[in-house]
């Protein structure tokens, strides 16, 4: 009986310690939620205390701010009535001054009239200068015409002039630089030409289709753009130019009716040859 006693009373002493156990950790936990609210409104009062304190800076500056504009547009009102007030004054001076215009315009209505008058005469005289001044502008338009027409005769001619002059200008220069190539050569240029006369060269004109050295990179072989069709022939000579800068001298080793071939002269080498660079027979 004495352990069914003791043994109930130790269930009964586990059971009291486990509901204080239980008791205790609800309080703990009850603490802990009210110490973190507790902060948490701390740390919200500081921060609206914060606020509170900028908000009353902000006032102070807005009175301060509006106080200086309200100062200003008093200013600006003060100088407004002054503004109206002389301007009533330049009212009542312009009301007088019109009546005075309108006095001054019934004078003129007056002098209109009589001018009127005058007008008319003159429309009639102006009339009759018209006409005339037509028939003499339509005298000018001719003389203008005929002017023009010979202007424009001089002007081709002037250009005709010009042309000749450059063409002297180029035959000259080639009968130096011939004269010169004669006596390098240790020809005297007015000695008589004996033996046959070469044919003359026809103008040819073109320009490079390709360029390129031979196996060995010793020769440069140029390819152009006119052949046997346009008057090249075999052996002939011409000039590569960019521009005005001369480039080399050419002779043509192979012809075709449109195209041909040419070995570039290396002496005579002043520049690298490049696709589309001009040939000629002309320098």
């Amino acid at each position: 009986m004495n352990n069914i006693v003791s043994k109930i009373l130790i269930v009964a002493n586990l059971v009291f310690s486990l509901c204080f156990m239980c008791f205790a950790g609800a309080v703990f936990t009850f603490q802990a939620g009210w110490r973190d609210k507790a902060n948490k409104t701390q740390s919200q009062l500081t921060s609206a205390n914060d606020q509170v304190q900028q908000l009353q800076g902000d006032k102070e500056l807005l009175t301060t701010k509006h106080a200086k504009e309200l100062g200003d547009e008093t200013t600006r009102a003060n100088k407004a009535e002054a503004k109206v007030n002389n301007l009533d004054q330049n009212l009542k001076q312009a009301i007088g001054n019109l009546a005075n215009a309108e006095k001054e315009r019934d004078k003129h209505l007056a002098d209109l009239q009589v001018a009127q008058q005058e007008a008319q005469a003159r429309i009639t005289e102006t009339n009759d200068g018209r006409a005339e001044i037509k028939r003499l502008r339509d005298q000018n338009n001719e003389a203008i015409a005929v002017r023009r027409g010979l202007e424009d005769k001089n002007l081709e001619m002037v250009g005709e002039l010009a042309d000749a002059a450059t063409r002297e200008m180029k035959l000259l220069k080639e009968i130096k630089r011939l004269n010169e190539l004669l006596r390098l050569n240790k020809i005297d240029p007015r000695d008589p030409v004996i033996g046959p006369v070469p044919k003359d060269v026809e103008p040819v004109d073109g320009f490079v289709v390709e360029s390129r050295k031979n196996a060995s990179r010793s020769t440069e072989l140029v390819q152009i753009s006119v052949g046997s069709d346009d008057g090249v022939y075999k052996n002939m000579k011409m000039t590569v130019y960019r521009d005005s800068k001369f480039l080399a001298t050419i002779q043509i080793t192979e012809v075709y009716p449109d195209i041909a071939v040419g070995l570039v002269v290396e002496e005579t080498r002043n520049g690298t040859i490049e696709r589309r660079d001009n040939v000629t027979t002309k320098f």
